[in-house]
């Protein structure tokens, strides 16, 4: 009896144990088909094609009252037995009597909680089978045969998080394995960090997202344009007081650069009380070799100076932050993360995408790497330094622009991404659009970016308003008289 006693504690403390890791994904929405596919495997998974062709597509209803659609999908080479959740789209009908709006039921493929089995056509041989497990359909795992074992793939966006990953697991064991199961057997296999999205910790970067927005229609770009520690209008070149013309005396007026420190601005001056002085800003943070058309021509000209002036931003904002000084080589603000295997491009698979000292990322791997920073330094937006290369002259690389970038996740958990521009709000896809339209003729254009925390204490510098200015002139007349 005591043994029995001993059994059932210790089989209970299991369970209670357990039930944490299964309410974590019950709580992401992830739905598992494993009941289902368990009922399934030979018909749908282990048929011949020939065979499969002859199966309904057929709804089955899972203990836990959730539906998942078995269907045939036929490829060119391949063909695929697809698992789905059931989701409802509403859709608007026009008829002669006016619109009226209905719910359907769908099935996508790549929705959260979809599963794929990927066979050969002319073979039939097992090519992969995948879990969809994001609210981003282009985040997703996958296994794939390996003689009596199995690979793994995990797949953010066009970039694989690992790829080939041995797993010592028979490739058959996926056709029924629940997503808790792959994530148990691949814990410390594959980078589960780089894709555990929390949901509800960035309120901060939306609310700056928000005050940026609604002050985007007072800012007009200007050149060698800033505002100084105490909110003078300055140039960047060398500090001097700028004079505005009449038409923008009520906008804020800006460079690329200004526009970043503006935002930086906001998130210091409620701790520090002032705005950023311009002089450490310019401090170069490394030494380009003299010898070279590169070397000769930075003599003349300052090449690196959105990577000098973003890299001294971030550390003067962590140095407000923390109370004290720290200079860019002490601070730690460069993002130099290599999380990725490889990255499918238009010309194929590369290998060679990832940080490059001193130049930064290319446009291609900015959305995968967005994902991850977002999943793993959560209140985080990033300062970029564009680099790009002269056309002329090809030898010739400057950082000459700047921007901001605001990677999070939604309630849902989907993935987003705010650029702020030289003035403007992008969507990251047209940020990355725009620079390889530029680099069109070199394909020498690269990203560099740095860490900024945000803060819900955000209040960058607002125009002079017309009732502001007529009181000011009011006040300065009566102290004249």
């Amino acid at each position: 009896m005591k043994r029995l006693s001993g059994f059932i504690a210790i089989a209970l403390l299991a369970f209670v144990f357990a039930l944490p890791v299964f309410a974590e994904y019950n709580l992401m929405g992830i739905p598992d088909s494993a009941e289902i596919r368990r009922n399934i495997s030979r018909s749908w998974f282990e048929a011949p094609l020939d065979e499969v062709r002859l199966l309904n597509t057929e709804v089955r209803k899972s203990s836990d009252g959730l539906y998942f659609q078995v269907r045939l999908e036929e490829q060119l080479d391949s063909f695929l037995t697809i698992v789905a959740p059931k989701a409802s789209i509403t859709v608007d009908i026009y008829e002669a009597r006016g619109k009226r709006t209905v719910t359907e039921d769908t099935y996508p493929a790549d929705t959260i909680g979809a599963w794929v089995l990927a066979r050969d056509k002319k073979s039939g041989e097992m090519l992969f089978a995948r879990y969809y497990f994001a609210k981003d359909c282009d985040v997703y795992v996958q296994f794939r045969p390996n003689g009596k074992a199995s690979y793994a793939d995990m797949f953010i966006g066009d970039a694989y998080a690992a790829r080939s990953v041995p797993i010592g697991v028979p490739f058959e064991r996926f056709y029924t394995a629940s997503f808790q199961e792959i994530r148990n057997i691949t814990a410390r296999t594959l980078p589960w960090n780089y894709v555990d999205v929390i949901p509800g910790l960035y309120a901060d970067i939306n609310m700056m997202i928000q005050v940026i927005r609604a002050a985007l229609p007072d800012i007009v770009m200007t050149d060698d344009a800033m505002y100084d520690e105490d909110g003078c209008p300055v140039l960047i070149s060398n500090g001097n007081k700028r004079r505005i013309q009449p038409k923008d005396a009520f906008k804020l007026t800006v460079s690329s650069a200004g526009f970043v420190k503006w935002i930086c601005d906001g998130l210091v001056e409620p701790v520090a009380g002032s705005y950023l002085r311009r002089v450490p800003l310019t401090k170069k943070t490394y030494e380009v070799k003299e010898t070279g058309l590169q070397g000769i021509v930075g003599q003349k000209y300052d090449l690196s100076f959105s990577l000098d002036w973003t890299r001294n931003l971030a550390a003067a904002v962590l140095s407000v932050n923390r109370h004290k000084t720290y200079l860019y080589p002490e601070a730690g603000v460069d993002v130099t993360e290599n999380p990725f295997a490889a990255i499918m491009t238009d010309k194929g698979l590369h290998n060679s995408f990832g940080y490059i000292t001193n130049t930064g990322y290319r446009p291609e791997v900015l959305r995968s790497l967005l994902y991850v920073l977002a999943a793993t330094e959560k209140s985080y937006f990033y300062l970029a330094a564009i680099r790009e290369t002269d056309e002329k002259s090809p030898e010739v690389k400057a950082f000459n622009e700047a921007a901001a970038i605001f990677p999070y996740f939604d309630a849902e958990g989907a993935f987003h991404v705010v650029v702020f521009w030289n003035g403007k709000e992008y969507s990251l896809k047209d940020f990355v659009r725009t620079l390889e339209n530029r680099s069109a003729r070199t394909n020498e254009v690269f990203v560099h970016l740095t860490r900024v925390h945000s803060a819900s204490k955000f209040y960058p510098l607002e125009p002079l308003k017309p009732q502001s200015e007529k009181k000011a002139r009011l006040e300065n007349s009566e102290q004249a008289q």
